[in-house]
């Protein structure tokens, strides 16, 4: 298992500008990743459920 740091630029509705989100992400051993965690704080933010920032990075571990 090996841990993946992925930087993921887009629009933040919290802060009203563009971002760029520090991502990590789990390698799997067959080459997949998994999304892990981000340094913002998305889950606890009211956007989450809106926020195509984040979805596009979740996307990217699958």
């Amino acid at each position: 298992m090996e841990i993946v740091e992925e930087f993921v630029n887009g629009f933040c509705k919290a802060q009203n500008q563009s971002r760029i989100v520090l991502c990590e992400y789990r390698r799997e051993p067959d080459g997949t990743r998994t999304f892990l965690e981000s340094d913002c704080a998305y889950g606890n933010c009211i956007h989450s459920g809106q926020c195509q920032l984040m979805a596009r990075a979740v996307s990217q571990g699958q």
